[in-house]
């Protein structure tokens, strides 16, 4: 205790008497009386009361060998000493018992509430069935969330909350804007159809661009004889307009043309009034070791020979008629409208075209819209071109039609036409079944280049021309 404590710090000498048999007495006996004090802890009866009753107030203790733990520390012994436990000796060993408050007691439900049985085998399968099918449907339903959030958007807000107007209703500027500022400075507009003379502003886009020669000023002066003197061009007797030619300088021993230089090279220059200057090699296939390489002009060829065959020669202006009738107020027809066109009506075969490439084709020409394009855009790329000097013939026919330059009835020109066929594809193409329904109908300059460059394609059009 803190007494004897306090007394070992006062007096060291009571540390060891601490440890003698008379620590254990009140009172110390000094005269040798044979009288028991009251004992705390005493030994004996401890073993006593241990012997009578088989518990005592405290473990008994004993020595346990430390089994070699002084040579192995890693061993563990053999059997541990029990200890007192003064909890348990006091209050007796502790039980699982919950207190639980009468509040939470009272209002309790029943533990043995819900042991009747209330539904039969039929409705507990037809429950289970029910909960699987919604299963189901969640499962469907998240596995379409999934889904929709790995596409890719290509739309943007600016395309979808700002829509392109309805070309159909947009208007000209009432107030006039237009200004002569050309005229003032360099005098009137010359007649447009004076560029129509030339061949070097053809461009035939039926054909592989390896086998075309490119619009410049070079070959335009070519093509006009006005302008020959203006190019540095040697004798055009090769392959290409512009590859050169070096027959004048070769010395006379090695001019493989014959024996006499001057006389060769005279009836070469002689047949250079023949040769044409801007010619094109043409051809849908490119030259070289790339033939067998897919191009868009081979596709174009293939689709060409299918219209020809199918709807003869007339099927631009049929093929331009199946596509107003699926398309938009506009003129757009959707990608896979024209897709359709080409497999089911005109026949076009997988192996030659395959989807990819026709996908590719539609999708190179769907420039405003993502997935639709322009009728005319299309019926441009897909049909050859039509020449300049034809073009022109057409510009001088309706000049003839419309001296003044505004539009003139479709009646007018239907009624010089000898050819029924023509005049019924014609009928067909503005949408009407007799020639009376669209006899007024309006024809503007734009719609009868046209529907001429559409007859170009497949047909002479010399014949067809106003007189």
């Amino acid at each position: 205790s803190w007494t004897a404590s306090l007394s070992a710090r006062v007096c060291p000498g009571f540390i060891g008497a601490m440890f003698s048999d008379d620590s254990y007495n009140k009172n110390v006996h000094e005269h040798g009386e044979n009288i028991a004090g009251t004992l705390v802890g005493n030994w004996a009866e401890e073993r006593v009361l241990r012997e009578a009753t088989g518990e005592g107030r405290s473990v008994p203790q004993r020595h346990v060998p430390r089994s070699g733990l002084l040579q192995d520390f890693t061993k563990a012994p053999g059997e541990f000493r029990k200890g007192d436990d003064t909890f348990n000796r006091v209050y007796g060993p502790k039980s699982d018992h919950r207190a639980e408050p009468a509040s939470k007691a009272i209002g309790a439900p029943d533990v043995h509430a819900g042991k009747i049985v209330r539904e039969g085998p039929l409705e507990r399968a037809m429950r289970e069935g029910r909960l699987a099918h919604a299963e189901s449907e969640v499962q469907a339903e998240e596995a379409e969330i999934d889904a929709q959030k790995q596409v890719r958007r290509f739309d943007t807000t600016y395309g979808t909350v700002h829509c392109k107007p309805n070309e159909l209703e947009a208007e000209k500027a009432k107030m006039g804007r237009k200004s002569h500022k050309d005229e003032i400075l360099h005098g009137p507009s010359p007649d447009r159809t004076l560029a129509m003379q030339s061949d070097a502003l053809d461009v035939p886009t039926h054909a592989h661009y390896t086998n075309t020669e490119p619009v410049t000023h070079a070959r335009a002066a070519l093509a006009d004889p006005r302008m020959w003197s203006d190019v540095k061009a040697s004798a055009i007797s090769g392959i290409t307009p512009f590859g050169k030619n070096d027959e004048f300088t070769k010395h006379p021993h090695h001019f493989l043309r014959g024996l006499g230089k001057d006389e060769e090279m005279e009836a070469m220059f002689q047949s250079l009034k023949e040769t044409n200057p801007v010619r094109h090699i043409g051809g849908h296939k490119p030259r070289g070791p790339f033939e067998a390489v897919p191009s868009l002009a081979a596709v174009k060829t293939v689709v060409h020979d299918r219209i020809a065959e199918v709807w003869g020669p007339y099927g631009y202006v049929i093929l331009r008629q199946r596509l107003f009738e699926v398309a938009d107020a506009e003129g757009y027809v959707h990608k896979a409208a024209v897709a359709a066109i080409f497999r089911d009506q005109l026949g076009l075969d997988p192996q030659q075209v395959p989807d990819v490439m026709l996908d590719v084709y539609l999708t190179q020409l769907a420039t405003v819209k993502k997935h639709e394009l322009r009728v005319g855009g299309l019926m441009s790329s897909l049909r050859p071109a039509l020449p300049q000097k034809e073009r022109r013939r057409v510009v001088e026919a309706f000049k003839r039609l419309s001296p003044s330059g505004t539009d003139v009835p479709l009646g007018e020109w239907l009624s010089q036409l000898q050819d029924q066929e023509l005049r019924a594809t014609v009928v067909m193409a503005f949408g009407a079944q007799d020639e009376e329904q669209v006899a007024g109908a309006l024809l503007s300059e734009q719609v009868f280049v046209e529907l001429f460059s559409d007859l170009a394609a497949l047909a002479d059009i010399g014949v067809l021309l106003p007189a």
